[in-house]
């Protein structure tokens, strides 16, 4: 039976709506056939940007976590998610989708790599120098694919990686490192351990390093070699080993390419505009048929006066001095009222602005493209926490103040540096620190999960316009580090595909 490759996007397993598999289904052309030539290898490097876009950019990806943890109070005007309550189970939508989709990407990934290692490129006149320059690239932007949704996959479906349980029996990630699309059961994996993903991962990051052959720049639309290293940089901090951590993420801003914003303008610039100094990697959506989700739907109201879905707790502001320029980007005033009668005075979550650059290029009409942003994969500012939290992590403590306050001193008008005289308290600081910093980005639940910390969720800033106000599942709720849902569940359909699939305690 032929094994055909459908476009644009790769299917992480190939549904056919005809009976007759000898026949080529509609917009899809023979596996062995899709990557030929030079062109066939760049052509097939745009579903990993676009799915990339799609994941960064995603709801599930961005603001699932943040529902689930402690900086965000549901409205009456949404109800409660089961992420929010702390009670889903197999069935939760948002680990569903983003479960299939790193499976998708890491498909795509291993086709890519698949079709080079098999492609004859004997044909000099057709594979020159030049096109073997751009051919070697397209298969590092795919090992730096599969490294990126393997991690993700780890991240949110494992338990954290520590040396105590690396080597546990189905404790890492279910995958393939090869491209084979199959409809029998008895062909799909089972569970690796945790030492083994992470190996996995870290080989193809390294593997990315030795055939990514662009330099990095500001804001770059495509993968590069700083990219690369940034990831293994947070790959490495994950892994607990400072050592890769802090010399990676300092290698990155020793580059001097990429610049912390000293200013709430320039802050402003790279939120809501598209003067970006900070972004190392992140996807392009500048046009109506690129853009990436509406994130800032659950935190904005839609139309003049509405209510959003949430709102920042007050616990969450208060972390922000008011010489903090980073206050007056990320919250915004509003004022709604309730269909009670309520009339709520709020600071909103402003990080995914109404009318962003994605609105502004799209002609400033485009109703989908508001409240959407250029995801941003990966800042210099991480980089620059990430170096903080390594040193001081080993031990470190003048490398670890030096980066946490060149880091504060872009951030806060007027800041003072400060010396820390203990692991504990400078690790204190840069916990709060990237809590500042990467609010309603995903990472809040994560960096949690990482720290063995458990999530107390904020006070409101106004009790009577959340839903069930003092509950222990919506303002109330308090969870205590290790809880089973830190880990979230394997999705039931690929329970019920898998015979070999393994379910996480606790489901």
């Amino acid at each position: 039976m032929n094994r055909y490759i459908l476009f644009p996007v790769l299917a992480l397993t190939l549904t056919l709506a005809s009976c007759d598999m000898d026949k080529n289904p509609y917009n899809a052309i023979p596996e062995d056939e899709a990557l030929m030539t030079p062109t066939d290898f760049k052509n097939m490097s745009v579903p990993l940007y676009t799915g990339m876009r799609s994941f960064v950019g995603s709801s599930y990806f961005c603001t699932g976590p943040d529902e689930q943890s402690d900086d965000f109070n549901a409205t009456t005007g949404a109800g409660i998610s089961d992420l929010h309550r702390w009670d889903f189970n197999a069935s939760l939508r948002s680990g569903d989708a983003l479960y299939a989709s790193c499976q998708s990407m890491i498909a795509s990934a291993n086709f890519i790599i698949d079709g080079y290692n098999k492609c004859d490129m004997s044909n000099k006149s057709l594979f020159t120098d030049e096109a073997m320059a751009t051919v070697r690239n397209v298969k590092g932007e795919a090992f730096f694919t599969r490294a990126y949704f393997l991690f993700n996959l780890a991240q949110f479906f494992c338990a954290d990686y520590d040396e105590s349980n690396a080597d546990e029996k189905n404790s890492g990630v279910s995958y393939r490192t090869d491209y084979y699309p199959s409809s029998d059961a008895s062909t799909y994996p089972g569970r690796k351990t945790l030492r083994e993903t992470y190996k996995q991962i870290t080989d193809d990051l390294d593997s990315a390093l030795l055939y990514v052959n662009v330099s990095g720049e500001q804001s770059s639309y495509y993968i590069t070699i700083d990219a690369v290293k940034a990831v293994k940089a947070r790959v490495a901090l994950a892994m607990d080993d400072y050592p890769t951590a802090a010399e990676l993420a300092a290698e990155v801003i020793g580059t001097g390419t990429y610049t912390l914003a000293g200013s709430a303008d320039r802050l402003n610039q790279m939120w809501a505009g598209n003067f970006d100094t900070e972004s190392i990697f992140k996807l392009s959506a500048s046009k109506s048929d690129q853009l990436a989700s509406q994130t800032g739907l659950q935190y904005l109201p839609y139309t003049s006066g509405g209510m959003p879905s949430y709102v920042p707790t007050q616990t969450a502001i208060d972390l922000y001095s008011d010489n903090d320029y980073r206050k007056s980007v990320f919250f915004t005033p509003i004022t709604f009222q309730t269909s009670t009668g309520v009339v709520g005075n709020v600071l909103a979550f402003n990080k995914y602005p109404e009318e962003a650059y994605p609105y502004q290029a799209t002609g400033g009409s485009y109703d989908y493209a508001r409240f959407t942003i250029e995801p941003k994969l990966i800042r210099i500012s991480e980089m620059y926490l990430i170096a903080a939290e390594a040193y001081a992590m080993s031990g470190d403590l003048r490398n670890a103040s030096q980066y946490l306050n060149d880091f504060k001193a872009k951030r806060i008008a007027g800041y003072q540096t400060q010396s820390f005289s203990s692991v504990d308290r400078i690790m204190t600081e840069i916990q709060n620190e990237r809590h500042r910093e990467f609010i309603g980005e995903g990472m809040r639940l994560l960096d949690l999960k990482r720290w063995n910390l458990g999530v107390t969720r904020g006070t409101p800033q106004q009790e009577d316009i959340c839903a069930m106000p003092g509950a222990d599942y919506s303002t109330g709720l308090s969870v205590p580090a290790g809880d089973y849902h830190f880990v979230w569940p394997i999705p039931t359909h690929e329970m019920d595909t898998n015979p070999k699939m393994v379910q996480n305690s606790g489901y």
